[in-house]
């Protein structure tokens, strides 16, 4: 029997978190290393560990791979260097998937 709870739940808990994350990572680059600047540490190690799951960015992954932990300043770097590259993907796709005219002198 399955338990509608359950998924429900999962689908709910799913949309929440995406849903910041997502915000985060879509977010206007006016403004945003100020932002960052006022998230929680944990929070901005979080996001990061979302975008990218193979880094070592949680205190748990550093401490297995012998790193030494994020600090801020570090998680705010990394999560701005992050966003502004897929700001960099989506202009390039952007502009890369639009109409190209040519011009030639002749």
């Amino acid at each position: 029997m399955e338990n509608k709870f359950k998924s429900n739940r999962a689908f709910i808990a799913r949309s929440i978190w995406s849903d910041w994350r997502e915000q985060l990572k879509d977010s206007e680059i006016n403004g945003l290393l100020q932002r960052l600047e006022t998230m929680e540490r944990e929070v901005l190690v979080d996001w990061l560990q979302w975008y990218n799951p193979k880094g070592n960015y949680t205190d748990r992954k550093c401490m297995e791979n012998g790193v030494k932990p994020l600090c801020k300043s570090k998680a705010i770097e990394y999560t701005y260097k992050e966003i502004l590259r897929n700001h960099a993907k989506k202009q390039y796709k952007s502009f890369s998937n639009g109409p190209l005219q040519l011009m030639f002198n002749n």
